[in-house]
């Protein structure tokens, strides 16, 4: 039976074009597209047998890594599959460290899908040798999972005294996490953090 294929992405025009190319792939079958949370956790719903979801660095509503944590806690057999461009390459570490099945660079797209999704399909995970190779030179000090959630909550326009009452941490706490991924960022302001995350150079 062919493996279901769901497109997530923020943008209608990028789950289209990915969804134009999975329609040639053979073993696989187009599920549908998702824009946001709600539409990616319907389709996932409604789809039975195999299930792969590629998805982008950002749904409407959410970044990867709150789709990946949906993804892995509700619908665990789904295997994912993670497109990001070559300018957010700290997504691609972002989402192997949470569980995704494989990466693909969006500039290698035509090539690079059908044979990730080919080794899918046949029940293996494949990540490509030059994100392997990235992935091991690339000794950046990365964030931790709560600094992701806290930059994520501030780039979302959050106060310090609403990301304390939303995660349960103090104000004092939050602070701190800020000091130390304006450090890690190597920028000095809330803006400059912000502008980082939303280009995904993190």
């Amino acid at each position: 039976m062919d493996a279901r294929v769901i497109v997530a992405d923020r943008q209608q025009i990028v789950c289209h074009g990915i969804g134009s190319l999975v329609g040639q792939i053979p073993g696989t079958q187009l599920g549908g597209f998702a824009t946001d949370l709600p539409s990616l956790r319907a389709g996932l719903a409604a789809e039975r047998g195999r299930v792969i979801v590629i998805l982008g660095v950002r749904l409407a509503d959410c970044d990867l890594a709150t789709a990946m944590e949906m993804v892995r806690r509700d619908y665990p057999a789904a295997l994912v599959v993670v497109v990001a461009d070559e300018t957010e390459f700290a997504f691609i570490r972002a989402a192997l460290k949470s569980g995704a099945n494989s990466v693909c660079m969006m500039a290698q797209i035509l090539t690079s899908l059908p044979k990730i999704l080919g080794k899918l399909v046949d029940g293996h995970s494949i990540v490509p040798t030059e994100i392997l190779r990235r992935l091991a030179n690339d000794t950046a000090d990365t964030l931790s999972r709560r600094e992701h959630e806290i930059l994520g909550l501030l780039a979302g326009g959050l106060t310090n005294f609403q990301i304390s009452a939303r995660l349960g941490l103090s104000e004092n706490t939050v602070k701190y996490y800020l000091k130390a991924i304006y450090q890690k960022l190597d920028v000095n302001s809330r803006g400059g953090a912000i502008a980082k995350y939303v280009a995904g150079n993190y």
